[in-house]
């Protein structure tokens, strides 16, 4: 957990790792006062063949694969989240296991826009707290890309990529060394183009929610 300014606004960042079951013990395990917004970002897959990497997308909806679970985002903070230059979308998708393949994305596409591991359960946690929540995420790869490695297998119960994994994936597959390289660059660039929407969009809600203190919270799901 970290804890930064922008402007007047106090912000806390709280690094859930990757996936449902980091999401909700970080979310349940962290020591947060009540903030007055909540907003779930990172990175994501496009599902929708519109949406570009470097993208940044809202949503209307949250749900989860094959479970009977959905969330909502704050009406409010999704218009103010549009006013930011944010896209609006109608549903994330919140998948338990990383979609890898342009294949798998195109069946998941008559479903939602965008998939990715962490945002239902933050906005469920933020829905139990009665904290109004937005669910925000920048596009990493297009509906139409594979990714170049199984990330599934290289990475540890944290969600983070294990170097050693890694290696021994681009010895058997070292064709896909460029792809790798690229997605690197691909995911950097989507990171800096969401810290600097949000340097935007936090700005605007101190500004503009009702009833704003100096502290607004930021939770963010992956990195």
């Amino acid at each position: 957990m970290f804890r930064a300014n922008i402007g007047a606004t106090e912000v806390t960042v709280l690094l859930t790792g990757m996936g449902s079951e980091n999401a909700r013990k970080s979310m349940e395990s962290s020591s947060l006062e009540r903030p007055d917004v909540f907003i779930s970002t990172g990175l994501a897959g496009a599902l929708d063949e519109a949406l570009r990497p470097g993208d940044i997308v809202a949503a209307r909806t949250s749900e989860v694969i094959a479970r009977r679970l959905r969330t909502e985002s704050d009406a409010g903070l999704l218009d103010l989240a549009a006013q930011a230059g944010a896209r609006v979308v109608n549903v994330f998708l919140t998948s338990e296991t990383i979609v890898a393949t342009a294949r798998e994305k195109q069946l998941l596409s008559v479903s939602g826009s965008v998939v990715e591991m962490e945002t239902t359960h933050v906005l469920a946690e933020a829905t139990r707290r009665q904290v109004p929540a937005v669910a925000i995420r920048s596009i990493s790869d297009a509906a139409e890309e594979d990714l170049p490695v199984d990330f599934q297998r290289i990475a540890d119960s944290r969600g983070h990529v294990k170097v050693g994994g890694l290696l021994k994936e681009l010895a058997l597959h070292p064709n896909r060394l460029p792809l790798l390289v690229r997605f690197g660059q691909q995911s950097r660039a989507s990171s800096e183009a969401l810290a600097d929407f949000l340097d935007r969009y936090i700005s605007l809600i101190a500004e503009k929610w009702p009833g704003t203190r100096t502290s607004e919270r930021e939770e963010i799901s992956a990195t």
